[in-house]
């Protein structure tokens, strides 16, 4: 079956940070170590905001409390999404050459902060047909659901789609769903893996 529709994932894939990872960031930026932030980044609370249920605000402070900073760091912390994060402009570029021939999808699973951000700071310039964020549909990955409600709005199958993301339990959700899904590592080794889906669906 032909490709027609590619997902990509936001933070970890198209939005990089200046150390690498997000909690490589944070913890300089409250100076404390990396493994002080890391709980905060992959709790239950995060779900939640990602789901909508808190604010991107209630995750910082929650943020300060786990790493045991004083409030006086808050600051430092949503001045972060302007000074730490940028938009690979490459891997932009990408996405626009593959949208000259199947849908393209944005997913990401983000708080409140996101769509503001995409239009001010973070902005795509209409490479995507879909963005999704997990806050505004209620659903995050890899939940099946999220999946299928993706699918649904790209008008594909499963078997049509290409997901991307740098998350493990992503990708397995990804492919639990019937998507062929890319564990992302590099710009290079995902454009190799897009062509060997596309060339091998389309002989």
């Amino acid at each position: 079956m032909t490709i027609k529709a590619i997902i990509w994932d936001l933070e970890g894939v198209i939005l990089r940070t200046n150390e690498g990872s997000i909690s490589a960031s944070l913890a300089r930026l409250l100076e404390v170590p990396e493994e002080k932030v890391r709980p905060a980044l992959f709790s239950d609370f995060n779900d939640q905001v990602d789901l909508g249920e808190y604010t991107q605000d209630d995750f910082w402070d929650f943020i300060l409390e786990t790493a045991g900073r004083p409030p006086e760091y808050k600051q430092r912390l949503r001045d972060f999404f302007f000074e730490g994060f940028f938009i690979d402009q490459e891997l932009l570029t990408d996405v626009h050459n593959y949208h000259k021939y199947v849908k393209t999808c944005l997913f990401s699973n983000f708080s409140d902060e996101l769509r503001p951000m995409m239009k001010s700071h973070w902005q795509v310039n209409g490479a995507f047909d879909e963005i999704l964020i997990s806050c505004e549909i209620g659903m995050i990955k890899p939940q099946p659901a999220a999946f299928q409600y993706a699918l649904e709005r790209l008008g594909c199958q499963a078997s049509e789609t290409i997901f991307i993301d740098d998350r493990a339990r992503n990708v397995e959700g990804a492919q639990a769903a019937g998507i062929h899904a890319i564990l992302y590592t590099d710009r290079l080794e995902m454009n190799n893996q897009i062509t060997k889906f596309m060339n091998h669906r389309q002989q």
